[in-house]
């Protein structure tokens, strides 16, 4: 009888280890799954904060060249008004 109840126990002993190996493996496996999504969460939510900084970025550019465009439209408007406004010399006499 002792023999029969030690055997039993070693081969409910084996099935539980082997059990309990399987169930670290899953869990293994299942942390680095969700790992590797979290990892992906994060690459995706960088990349939509990165997306968004370019299109401020490409906004920004235009306002500074529809700036640069007033500002020479006014320099070639000044440059013109001062040739308007000086006197005419006639020719062949200095200024």
């Amino acid at each position: 009888m002792r023999i029969i109840f030690t055997f039993l126990f070693c081969l409910l002993g084996s099935q539980a280890i082997g059990q309990s190996q399987t169930s670290d493996a899953d869990l293994l496996t299942a942390e680095q799954r969700d790992a590797r999504l979290r990892e992906q969460q994060e690459l995706e939510a960088r990349a939509s904060e990165l997306q968004a900084q370019q299109e401020t970025t490409r906004e920004l550019l235009d306002q500074q060249e529809q700036y640069l465009d007033a500002l020479r439209a006014q320099i070639q408007a000044m440059k013109a008004s001062d040739k308007a406004s000086a006197p005419a010399n006639p020719a062949g006499t200095p200024p």
